[in-house]
């Protein structure tokens, strides 16, 4: 369906579909800070998210579990279709929705701080009015350790928080709604106006101190993220063709970069099947010893020098931890913890019989 969209230019809306509560995986994005990574779906719901790193268990796993991993949902209340872009050169995800009462945008992403990495994870939502009234809801449902520990929610300062173990999540709401905590939820809902801005954030922690930052702070570093993504970007030197498929290949890569130590990572995802009905439901958080070559040689093409270098260090004192054998694969940190155990031994497996997915990763 081509509908017109703020500014007089046409756009393709897409209608957001589930099967069994499940979307396809080629509807999700992907934002990420060096550290771990979300995956967005087209309807607006964070499905994937581990914490504190890549290698973590989710608080976010509907991506995997529809019933029972957990989400942070945030759509218009009635019917509406989907325009959906990252901004150019960024991993900061815009996202419009297009009602039949208006039109709003929702700009996400995982902030960055700058150079060094901050102790905690900040997600940020920030939700512009463009046209008309649009009503809208929105739910987080932690779901810490792939779903098997249960949250405890309680207010902090007023803010709703929560916990489980040495995990923390609090929920901040900015011209969002009033949060309302209920059956291991909070949720909230706000009319979004032409011309009005609403800002929805997640500050994780993990065995250290939750900070509850102002907005002031949080709009701040979404502007950075946007800045420092697109400085990246801008500094890499590949001037031949499909230069734009080229930039976001190389992007996806950088988004599997662990930042703490250097290694690059197979995929965002564990459990979900290669083929319908197969067994390869495996976790690919991990860095593979065999793919190494290939990821350093396309780093040192795109003129990824540091992360080439990176990745190269690391992998020396990985195997060197190992000697005189040689792993498969190692976790991201450097440890060689068995990981041939199936996926599913460790974390819920995505429904390969009721779910659209079709492909591995």
């Amino acid at each position: 369906m081509l509908t017109p969209t703020i500014g007089g230019t046409t756009a393709r809306t897409v209608i957001p579909s589930r099967v069994d509560g499940y979307a396809a995986i080629r509807d999700y994005a992907a934002l990420g800070d060096g550290r771990t990574v979300a995956l967005v779906a087209l309807d607006g719901s964070i499905d994937w998210l581990p914490t504190p790193g890549l290698g973590s268990p989710s608080v976010f796993g509907a991506l995997i579990d529809a019933d029972r991993g957990g989400r942070f949902a945030l759509a218009p209340e009635g019917p509406f279709g989907v325009e959906r872009r990252y901004l150019p050169g960024t991993h900061v995800l815009e996202t419009t929705f297009v009602a039949d009462s208006g039109a709003v945008r929702v700009t996400d992403a995982l902030t960055l701080g700058g150079r060094e990495l901050a102790p905690g994870r900040e997600l940020v939502r920030a939700v512009t009015g463009l046209s008309g009234e649009v009503p809208l809801r929105w739910s987080v449902e932690p779901r810490f350790g792939f779903g098997a520990a249960k949250p405890r929610i309680h207010r902090r300062a007023g803010v709703p928080v929560a916990t489980a173990g040495a995990d923390a999540l609090a929920v901040l709401s900015f011209d969002a709604g009033e949060p309302v905590c209920a059956d291991g939820a909070i949720s909230g809902g706000f009319v979004a106006r032409e011309g009005t801005r609403a800002l929805l954030a997640l500050a994780i922690a993990h065995q250290e101190p939750l900070v509850l930052p102002a907005r002031d702070e949080l709009e701040l570093r979404l502007e950075r993220t946007e800045l420092i993504w697109k400085r990246w970007s801008d500094a890499r030197r590949y001037d031949g063709p499909w230069r734009e498929s080229v930039l976001r290949s190389v992007l996806a890569l950088k988004l599997l970069v662990s930042a703490p130590t250097g290694a690059v990572a197979a995929a965002a995802t564990t459990s979900l099947p290669e083929e319908i009905g197969g067994e390869r439901n495996w976790d690919y958080r991990y860095a593979w010893v065999r793919d190494s070559a290939f990821t350093i040689d396309a780093l040192l093409e795109l003129d990824c020098v540091d992360e080439a270098h990176a990745y190269f260090w690391w992998l020396m004192h990985a195997s060197q931890l190992t000697h005189p054998r040689l792993n498969v694969l190692y976790e991201l940190d450097g440890g060689n913890h068995p990981a041939s155990a199936p996926a599913q031994a460790r974390a819920p497996r995505r429904s390969v019989g009721r779910g659209p997915a079709g492909a591995g990763g």
